[in-house]
């Protein structure tokens, strides 16, 4: 399926969900003053024990350092001729092989639902095209014939995003349907094309704790024709795993509504929930399944966010929910980003991508208050993937706003940004030096932050705004001083600091901006850190003074009353003139009556 961030619905269910499921409040304006001003941060390690779990399987940092990638296992062990049965071949066309369970090492990502797999026909050891590398850690190509429980699925599920196989067979020689399959990076979407079946599908390294492997959907990667820069995201993987709410459509299909399909895989106290832990490259990163040991000391956690999941799916189209919570107190520099705008806003976890994306308001915010960032927009040929400008795309492609570290800056003149899970809760610490990569053709770092869709463009349709309003989006940079937990049944975000940060009472303002400074009538605002003018047109005949930025009556109407005062004297003269000649005349007419 397509993956967007702008398609999470916001009505609520009564009576789908566990009791205790409280309904996302109401946003409430929520004045606040500019606050404290930050210096130099310093990060303190926290004293909580790390969360120990009875299950817990490793994750691997990408190439890029960007994604985190989990062992999984696809298929069953069969002899050949039941493997050619399940692959739809007959045993002649079938490889002469045992069918084998076979371990694939995929993106974990938390932003989909679909497990994405590239197939033997597009895993080379190195790809010409770019250079491309799907065989992460030596791991063998994935293919659908060694795997005796593999079916290829013509229909694809019906999705909209699919081309199902005609009767018959397809041209091509696809047997499975196409369809495509996406990734989010940098607020746009890399497509590739896959062949839609399904196969036994398991978590590795959970042997013998009562781990069953599950018949799951599989999309194989097998198409040559997708640009080799759409693949390139996939570089150093064999694909990705989803990890999203969804609802079950039953059939031959093995899953538990709301639970994303891999954890009906492992034993039921375990499927409820999944902890996050990541890392930069060189340090361990992991996952947890099921609720830690130790209970959850020192995770702050959102509100209940019940999503629509509600309805029988049709014709097995799944109904998908991305793992959202409301983030209060988001500030940078003791500037509250939101401003007046609402005291929280929605977020949610993504990591099938990695940096930060903020709403468009709340983007300008930040890069006022951080001036070691510049802001630039570009667009590299070959190397980025946008959506074209206008529908023939002759008019090329959109650009993006990458932010670069302004010439001499260093990672220590970037500030931190602080949120809450509740409103008044413990602040939670995301350091934006942690969001820093060097993954441009320029070879310059830049800060992985990015738009979205503006929360005014949204506003003038209510009906589009309540469904698709812009959010915050976490992806794996932002993580990296969080740990994340899941809670399935409650459908909420825990989040916990690794470290903490303090700045020394009446210190300088390293890594901040100025606050702006404003005159006349200006009023300071702390979320822009700027300055606005009075609002003039509000009184009538006034207009502002660019000089003072005060308000002053306007010079139009200040010549209409002049010009009015003078009619007015011109006038009181005319009557004047004629009062004293009919007052002559009338005395003249009674003289001569007499």
């Amino acid at each position: 399926m397509r993956k967007t961030i702008l398609s999470f619905p916001l009505f609520l269910l009564a009576t789908a969900w566990p009791s205790g499921v409280s309904a996302v409040s109401d946003r409430r304006i929520n004045e606040q003053g500019a606050g404290a001003i930050s210096s130099a941060w310093y990060p303190t390690p926290t004293s909580y024990p790390p969360l120990r779990f009875e299950a817990q399987v490793p994750l691997y940092p990408s190439e890029s350092g960007k994604h985190y990638l989990v062992d999984v296992v696809l298929g069953v062990t069969a002899n050949a001729t039941q493997n050619a049965t399940a692959s739809n071949a007959s045993a002649a066309e079938a490889p002469a092989v045992v069918g084998t369970r076979q371990t694939v090492r995929l993106i974990f990502d938390t932003g989909s639902g679909d497990v994405v797999v590239y197939g033997r026909q597009q895993c080379t050891a190195q790809d010409p095209r770019q250079g491309l590398a799907h065989r992460p850690g030596g791991l063998p190509c994935f293919h659908f014939g060694d795997s005796a429980s593999f079916k290829f699925d013509p229909s694809g599920f019906n999705r909209r995003t699919c081309t199902a196989v005609p009767a018959g067979g397809s041209q091509d020689g696809r047997r499975g349907a196409l369809c495509q399959e996406a990734l989010l990076i940098d607020s746009y979407k890399a497509e590739l094309l896959c062949e839609m079946g399904t196969d036994k599908i398991a978590l590795a390294g959970l042997a013998g704790d009562g781990s069953e492997a599950v018949r799951m959907t599989v999309c194989v990667v097998n198409d040559t024709t997708t640009e080799a820069y759409k693949a390139r995201y996939w570089n150093g993987t064999q694909g990705s795993l989803g990890m999203f709410y969804q609802l079950c459509g039953g059939g031959a299909l093995e899953c538990a509504s709301p639970y994303p399909s891999i954890l009906a895989s492992v034993p039921q106290p375990r499927r409820a929930a999944f902890t996050l832990d990541v890392n930069p490259p060189g340090q361990p990163s992991s996952l947890g399944l099921g609720a830690p040991l130790g209970g959850w000391e020192g995770v702050e956690w959102s509100e209940s966010q019940p999503v629509t999941l509600a309805g029988a799916s049709v014709n097995g189209q799944y109904t998908y929910a991305f793992h959202a919570f409301e983030v209060y107190g988001l500030s940078v520099c003791g500037a509250p980003l939101l401003g007046t705008t609402s005291s929280h806003w929605t977020a949610m976890v993504d990591t099938g991508a990695a940096c930060l994306t903020l709403p468009q308001e709340l983007f300008d915010s930040l890069v006022a208050w951080v001036p070691a960032l510049n802001c630039t927009r570009e667009h590299v040929e070959g190397f980025d993937y946008t959506d074209c400008v206008d529908q023939t795309c002759q008019s090329g492609f959109k650009k993006l706003t990458i932010c670069y570290l302004k010439d001499g800056a260093l990672a220590a003149d970037l500030p931190v940004l602080t949120l809450a899970m509740q409103d008044g809760g413990e602040r939670l610490f995301l350091p934006l030096a942690g969001l820093l990569v060097n993954d441009r053709p320029s070879g310059r770092p830049r800060v992985c932050v990015n738009p979205t869709d503006s929360i005014a463009s949204y506003q003038t349709d209510q009906l589009r705004y309540l469904l698709m309003f812009p959010k915050i989006s976490l992806g794996t940079l932002a993580l990296r001083n969080l740990v994340a937990a899941f809670d399935l049944d409650a459908m909420a975000v825990g989040l916990r600091n690794k470290a903490t940060y303090s700045w020394p009472a009446g210190g300088g303002q390293k890594g901040c901006a100025a606050p702006a400074a404003c005159v006349g009538a200006q009023v300071y605002v702390p979320a822009s850190n700027s300055c606005r003018d009075p609002p003039c047109e509000l009184l009538y005949f006034h207009e502002i003074d660019p000089a003072t930025h005060t308000c002053r009556v306007q010079a139009a109407f200040v010549a209409c009353g002049v010009l009015l005062l003078l009619c007015l004297a011109a006038a009181e003269l005319a009557l004047s003139e004629i009062y004293e000649r009919l007052s002559r005349k009338l005395v003249a007419n009674y003289a001569l009556s007499t």
